[in-house]
């Protein structure tokens, strides 16, 4: 049952409640990238279908999650699938055995979730009116928040999945007497190319490539640097400007430029996603770089990787 796990949704934001789960539970089943929706036939489900099927590009397009819908009399065969969505409403026995009695007994409807209910790995969220228009509404007013919760939880159990070993030490204590700062190298990652002021870690099957550089100087050009880095370092690799952002974010507690997108490789006809930041601390520039290529693959996946790695940075003095 779900106990104390309200999302409280409104224009202020998130907060999110949620009672610790001790239990030893088998692994959920279904793919990371699927998305199943336990819903009645009389909610129109269009507008969630959309945000959580829309389409990113790395160059090629490709549907972030894949949403499958059943019938709740279809329930206990789904029940233990990665990503749950069970829509009704408060009335529905299917939707009271889900719920608290805080949940139940609150002034409206609205939609809650649970980590790891049934199985491990697995993310539940519940979208339940006191009555069907409620419930309609709920649908349509909280889809950017609910696909927001997936991602985020798929990226906290991403992070634990990949450093469940813990991280390679000798390979991250190289970084940090070289540079003076380092990533958390995960098992699996070797290194690519080393210079001066430079290093690359790579994973292959499919290829995700961590780089970290520092230097004195500004870095003014940001698109235009790591053009001039990556074409001398990585065979000419540059950044394809009309699916590529540049903007500002607050990365492990420094003011950064951000660039993610796509980037592409003319002579090799190849390209993929990538995103970096770049920041200066202490009149020191650094540059972080994660980029991806997986071909036939979903890139979004890979590409979580990469960033999870990059924000396990650390200056060590």
């Amino acid at each position: 049952m779900i106990k104390k796990l309200l999302l409280y949704l409104s224009v202020f934001g998130i907060l999110l409640v949620s009672a610790c789960n001790h239990r030893a539970l088998p692994h959920s089943a279904g793919r990371r990238d699927d998305i199943v929706v336990i819903v009645p036939q009389e909610f129109n489900t269009d507008s969630l279908k959309k945000v959580l099927e829309q389409a990113e590009y790395y160059p090629t397009r490709e549907e972030v999650y894949r949403v499958r819908e059943f019938p709740p009399a279809s329930f206990e065969q789904y029940k233990y699938w990665r990503n749950i969505i069970v829509i009704g409403t408060l009335q529905d026995d299917y939707i009271d055995e889900l719920l608290s009695d805080e949940a139940k007994n609150s002034v409206s409807g609205g939609v809650f979730t649970e980590e790891d209910m049934w199985v491990t790995l697995q993310s539940v969220v519940v979208i339940a009116g006191r009555d069907r228009e409620e419930t309609q509404m709920l649908i349509n007013q909280y889809a950017n928040a609910i696909y927001r919760t997936f991602r985020d939880r798929e990226r906290e159990r991403f992070g634990k999945i990949l450093y469940l070993d813990g991280f390679d030490k000798g390979k991250t204590e190289r970084i940090e007497k070289l540079f003076g700062a380092s990533f958390k190298i995960p098992y699996g990652y070797y290194m690519s190319r080393e210079e001066d002021q430079f290093i690359t870690y790579i994973r292959k099957s499919p290829d995700r490539l961590v780089t970290l550089l520092y230097r004195n100087q500004p870095i003014r050009n940001l698109i235009g640097f790591r053009d001039s880095l990556f074409a001398a370092y990585f065979e000419g690799d540059s950044v394809y400007f009309p699916l590529t952002t540049v903007d500002t974010v607050k990365f492990k507690n420094e003011t950064a430029f951000r660039i993610q997108g796509v980037w592409q490789n003319t002579q090799k006809v190849m390209g993929g996603p990538f995103i970096s930041y770049i920041f200066e601390k202490e009149g020191i520039w650094y540059f972080l770089d994660g980029h991806v290529f997986a071909p036939g693959k979903k890139k979004w996946v890979y590409l979580e990787e990469v960033d999870i790695i990059l924000h396990t940075f650390k200056k060590s003095f």
